[in-house]
């Protein structure tokens, strides 16, 4: 009886080890080696789990969730904020793993699959239970990042998102008396003055939800003279005809430049119209902002732009907006503003001329010494010239002189050696 209650008493400590040997482990375990799941949310706001996702130091694992599911179209686009993934792109690799679970042969990511200009590897993703993203570079560009930091990745072209994004919406995204604080606008109202009426205003809409949000922006038709949305953080241009659906990822967002026409009735027209930024949540709108705008009362009443052109029917400024911010004072400032342009242009005219003359000067000063340089020159080089020949004719004379003296004496001593063998 002892015997089994040791025993009983051994397993229960050897389960007890092995239990918190495991809760430890899983502690211990790096956060990035732990799969995560990612799926879509559908029409009944439930989520539906599609893939695992393992960020490794050198790979990057995406497995279904069912091996069975087939998807028409997966994919990956590069993060537009992750500069060094983005000059690396051409070193990733995409590895393809059969329902046998073996690997293909690597492929590169920026194959005849992948667009540039997008930056998004797009394929359809059938038999195959998992692919794999292949780091060839040098550097870390996966170790210790959320795949949110590298690729945006799409099923079907729905956006993925974590399962434990949507348990944390709740916290993260919230209504509170009819508002989705999930969308951040800078400013609950624009205003025009004459401080600011020509350089204009900059409305900005951030999104602070951690998920895609799809936004509508409503601009006014009349009163402006210039505007236009523009997405940051890459400062690219939203073509007007895409006002009404724009997608917008976490922690980006966009912002609204409005600059208002310089026309009193102009700015009669804009004062009471509003921008509407609409939320949407699929086809419907969620929420909807209204940001007013007001024209201050000396605008509407031509006390700021008209006064700055009292005498220009065609109102010239209209074209481009001011820099300046001073307002006018009254009508007797006008007249010196309006005779700046022809002192600036005869001062221009005065200077430019001053630059001719120097120019006109400096090619005489440089013709006059090549002259007088080539006729004081001219003398002295025929003089070297002449006694360069002198001297090239005495060392002419003297080695034919040297030649005849030598051949003479060649001539005597033959002679004497001929006479020798006759007088012996």
């Amino acid at each position: 009886m002892s015997r089994r209650i040791q025993s009983t008493r051994q397993n229960l400590w050897k389960a007890g080890l092995l239990l918190t040997t495991l809760v430890i482990g899983g502690f211990l375990i790096p956060e990035s080696l732990r799969a995560e799941t990612y799926g879509i949310v559908n029409a009944g706001n439930e989520f539906e789990p599609k893939v695992t996702i393992q960020v490794k130091k050198r790979e990057i694992e995406v497995k279904k969730t069912n091996p069975a599911d087939k998807f028409e179209s997966i994919s990956l686009q590069v993060s537009p904020k992750n500069l060094s993934l983005i000059r690396n792109v051409g070193l990733l690799k995409i590895e393809w793993i059969s329902t046998k679970n073996l690997p293909g042969r690597p492929l590169p990511f920026a194959g005849p699959r992948f667009d540039p200009n997008t930056r998004t590897y797009q394929d359809s993703m059938g038999p195959s239970v998992a692919l794999k993203i292949l780091n060839t570079s040098s550097r870390a560009l996966f170790e210790g990042k959320d795949i949110s930091d590298l690729f945006i990745i799409k099923i079907n072209n729905e956006v993925l998102v974590s399962s434990e994004s949507i348990k944390e919406k709740p916290r993260t995204v919230r209504f509170g008396s009819g508002e989705d604080i999930s969308i951040k606008i800078d400013r609950n109202t624009i205003v025009f003055n004459v401080d600011n009426y020509k350089k204009g205003e900059i409305l900005n809409v951030d999104n602070k939800s951690g998920l895609d949000q799809v936004l509508g922006v409503v601009l006014p038709t009349t009163g402006l003279e210039y505007s236009r949305v523009i997405r940051k953080p890459e400062q690219s241009k939203i073509p007007r005809e895409n006002l009404d659906r724009i997608t917008v990822a976490p922690d980006s967002g966009i912002f609204i430049v409005l600059i208002p026409k310089h026309d009193a009735a102009q700015l009669t027209r804009l004062h009471g119209q509003e921008i509407v930024i609409n939320i949407y949540d699929g086809n419907r709108i969620r929420d909807q902002r209204k940001i007013p705008i007001n024209v201050a009362a000396d605008l509407r009443q031509g006390g700021g732009a008209d006064q700055e052109r009292p005498g220009d029917p065609t109102h010239p400024d209209d074209l481009q907006p001011s820099t300046s911010t001073e307002p006018p004072t009254g009508p007797k400032p006008v007249a010196p503003t309006s005779r700046e342009p022809r002192p600036r242009s005869l001062e221009g005219t005065k200077h430019s001329m001053w630059i001719w003359i120097l120019q006109i000067s400096n090619l005489v000063i440089v013709l006059g010494l090549a002259v007088y340089g080539f006729f004081f020159m001219l003398p002295r080089i025929q003089v070297l010239e002449d006694r360069l020949a002198k001297n090239e004719m005495f060392i002419h004379g003297s080695r034919e002189a040297i030649r005849d003296e030598l051949e003479q004496i060649k001539k005597e001593i033959l002679d004497q050696c001929r006479n020798v063998p006759e007088s012996e």
